[in-house]
């Protein structure tokens, strides 16, 4: 087919480029507004991650249903002892606060702006009172150690003094059988407010007391989500900007053109505030899967935009008198096939991440997959059109130095020139023995595969901050003064028709609630045998006193009670299908090291023989049995989607090479990253957590980017009559530069994110620059060490010789 004449066709690129530009104006303003959205809903809590489907979220949801305060916050303080006049005062403070000023701020501005009342007393006006009314609240529940203890120590129960300290201890009170700690539970609302909520309620109790707010303690669930949320939300706002501007020094560096920068950084830019619109957009909330999202566009983006442009800056190295728009067009028909063929592979390993189970992750991998797609059709608009410009800037560069003008040569220039000179002697060397690289490489490959099973994942909120944050602060004075706080539930189900009798039914969960209180590591056990006498023997064990009869009939009637009985502990509930659910609570203690998953298993192992009772059940849930969960579903998820995505790269790339035996060799070098480095940490126990869990797919889609290009070169020499050996060396001189500039651009901009102190933020950061630098190793040695050794047959076109 004829080419177009260069006019036509630069026509052609300068209109592309208009309308690329006017798409950029048009998805600015939306990717600003967007992103702000998105990272004001910043929201996370792994338990509704899974889906509904799932066995381990409908016990989540039922557990959340049938129990009121599943997610407990503890808030304490040197001096919060039973006995304590500053407890009552502190909680009426909180209940005032949180049921009446809290919602009311919102609800406040809104009546100030439309009706203008400043100077006012808003609660003359009726429709303020009718705001205060519909205001949501932000607890469900509030109460404290000492309410439980005065509910005990009263009638119809009255334990002495030192009964009920011992039935709270390690729960409610603490060691010393003094310290113990005010417990809120948030609604739906309160949950989604969390953040500015528990800020709000530590200044409140600290001018109740009159203490600093440092010496005012919290723990909990709700506390652990709050601080992600912030963390995760500030690693955005602050490392996002110094990212970019970093990744343009280093590509402006590397093109040696502003134009050429300002294009693909302009680009990478969008694209992420874009990825972060959609997640505003589609009613998602952010959260800290999420938030690495921005950053992995901007990579991405990079990449394809270096590519790009390396394919002009070759023309024009090679023909300096070349017309602006041959030069442009000779790019786009060397890049244009490899850029959409390493669009495609980058698009499946990101895609094959929607087979994950958790929506974070399956949302992350289908936006990503999307921004990918729409950044490349930015580039392939915007990108000759400034190539174009480029050419003729440097036609007219070139014009001075024939006119005795030149200009001094920088030092960057001079470096640059060293550099190719350096890489030159690299691939000359690189290439000498081919088979001993591939060796080696096998060798290396084979036994870091032995890690993979040994991989594990971890949600592990310790393990997401440093040791010297706040979280570890607060956590370590609750278990010195209070006891374990990592909580788990159980739940034991009854059916109608098992065990009739109640009060066998609270001996069994006696005896599992004294089993569990011996199992180490096992603390701040908490079940209906707090809360009521010590049943005497059932019937047929002896004779039964008076007091014996009196005390069963005291349990039944509190099991039955609708106030101030059993089921107002919220450890006891009756279903209206007739079971009846006996809550057992229990705490792991908090630390970096702690295995929560082992440990419940071990619980799960030591109590399981105590419930093979016809007609019961038991399941484990709350915080430590669904993030285990999200774990094993994660690990499994993720294994079978990389799976999935390599074996459909692997058939392109078969179909490519026209040979299955080729298009396998080809894969070898881009599984080479992913195995060695996740192998290694396999072997070295280390976990992945949730800002790396995505990069093996990612890191196949970049991989296999540079090994397209690759090959598309090295198809082209050999079709000028080159050896095998002669077109690895030409094609590894041609795409190398762009290789290891886009490692240096796309590993070393998010390193920014490294400073962050939200660890999954910082892991992102060192396993993109990890896999990135592994991806160009087996780009740059291994995969032209195929080409050149015997194995390169495969790749070779039939009727060519090698």
């Amino acid at each position: 087919m004829a080419l177009i004449s260069l006019n036509r066709q630069a026509s052609i690129y300068r209109l592309r480029f208009v309308m690329g530009l006017l798409a950029l104006l048009v998805l600015a303003p939306l990717s600003i507004v967007g992103s702000d959205r998105a990272l004001s809903s910043m929201f996370n809590a792994p338990a509704l991650w899974l889906p509904k489907s799932l066995d381990v979220r409908k016990q989540y949801d039922e557990f959340a249903t049938q129990f009121l305060g599943q997610n407990i916050l503890l808030i304490s303080w040197d001096g919060c002892d039973l006995g304590s006049d500053q407890i009552p005062l502190v909680v009426g403070e909180l209940q005032k606060y949180l049921t009446e000023s809290a919602a009311v701020p919102k609800e406040l501005r809104y009546l100030q702006r439309d009706s203008g009342f400043v100077d006012r007393d808003p609660a003359d006006d009726p429709r303020w009172l009718l705001a205060r009314a519909k205001a949501p609240d932000y607890l469900e529940k509030l109460t404290s150690g000492q309410a439980v203890y005065d509910l005990l120590n009263s009638p119809p129960t009255s334990f002495s003094d030192r009964s009920v300290r011992a039935r709270l201890k390690g729960a409610l009170v603490g060691p010393d059988g003094k310290q113990t700690a005010v417990l809120a539970s948030f609604t739906l609302y309160g949950s989604r407010h969390r953040t500015i909520a528990i800020e709000q309620m530590r200044s409140l109790v600290a001018e109740t007391i009159d203490v600093d707010v440092a010496d005012v303690f919290i723990a909990g669930a709700p506390f652990d989500g709050a601080l992600i949320d912030a963390e995760a939300q500030q690693s955005i706002q602050r490392y996002t900007m110094p990212s970019c501007l970093l990744g343009a020094l280093i590509c402006l560096l590397c093109l040696r053109s502003w134009l050429l920068t300002s294009v693909v950084i302009a680009v990478g830019m969008i694209g992420q505030g874009i990825s972060l619109a959609v997640i505003s957009f589609a009613g998602l909330d952010m959260n800290a899967i999420l938030i690495v999202l921005p950053p992995l566009v901007f990579v991405l983006t990079a990449s394809a935009g270096i590519h790009l442009s390396n394919y002009y800056l070759d023309a024009i190295g090679q023909s300096p008198d070349i017309d602006p728009t041959a030069a442009a067009r000779r790019a786009m028909q060397a890049g244009y096939v490899p850029c959409w063929l390493a669009a495609i592979t980058t698009i499946i390993g990101l895609g094959s991440l929607g087979m994950v189970r958790l929506w974070p992750v399956s949302a992350f991998g289908v936006i990503a997959a999307g921004s990918v797609f729409l950044t490349l059709l930015l580039l392939m608009a915007l990108l000759p059109g400034a190539m174009q410009w480029h050419g003729s800037m440097w036609a007219k560069k070139r014009k001075r130095i024939r006119q005795n003008k030149p200009s001094r040569p920088g030092r960057w220039s001079q470096l640059l020139k060293k550099v190719d000179g350096w890489w030159l002697a690299f691939t000359d060397r690189s290439l000498r023995h081919p088979i001993k690289i591939v060796i080696a490489f096998t060798v290396l490959t084979a036994i870091t595969a032995t890690g993979l099973p040994m991989l594990t994942t971890s949600v592990n909120v310790p393990r997401m901050f440093p040791a010297h944050s706040e979280i570890f602060e607060n956590y370590e004075w609750f278990e010195d003064h209070l006891g374990p706080t990592i909580d788990a539930q159980m739940l034991i189900t009854f059916a109608p028709e098992a065990m009739p009798d109640d009060v066998d039914q609270f001996r069994l969960i006696r005896k599992i609630d004294t089993r569990l209180r011996d199992i180490e590591l096992v603390g701040g056990v908490v079940s209906a045998r707090s809360f009521l006498p010590t049943p005497p023997p059932s019937v047929g064990e002896g004779k039964r006193s008076l007091g014996a009869t009196i005390v069963e009939a005291n349990i039944r009637n509190s099991m039955v009670r609708a106030e101030g009985g059993l089921r107002e502990s919220g450890y006891y509930v009756r279903t209206n299908d007739g079971r009846q659910i006996w809550r057992i609570g229990f705490r792991f203690p908090f630390g970096e090291d702690m295995d929560y998953r082992a440990e419940l298993h071990r619980v799960e192992d030591i109590l399981a023989p105590m419930l093979e009772v016809d007609g019961v059940s038991a399941y484990y849930t709350g915080n430590v049995p669904m993030s285990t969960a999200s774990q094993d579903i994660l690990l499994n998820d993720l294994f079978r989607s990389f799976m999935t995505a390599f074996g459909v790269v692997a058939i392109i790339m078969m179909l490519l090479m026209r040979s299955v035996v080729g298009g396998l060799l080809a894969m070898f070098p881009n599984l080479f990253p992913t195995v060695t480095l996740f192998g290694a940490m396999g072997l070295t126990h280390t976990p992945l957590d949730i800002g790396s869990v995505m990069t093996a797919s990612v890191a196949l889609g970049i991989a296999v980017d540079a090994t397209i290009h690759l090959l598309s070169r090295f198809g082209s020499q050999l079709k000028l009559g080159h050896t095998r050996h002669e077109a690895a060396t030409e094609a590894l001189r041609i795409c190398g530069p762009a290789m290891w500039q886009t490692t240096a651009v796309c590993g070393l901009s998010p390193l920014v994110y490294g400073l962050s102190h939200f660890v999954p933020t910082q892991r992102f950061a060192l396993m993109m620059l990890g896999l990135l630098s592994a991806a160009l190793i087996g780009d740059v040695v291994l995969m032209p060490a195929i080409m050149a050794s015997p194995l390169g047959k495969w790749f070779t076109p039939k009727g060519e010789s090698g």
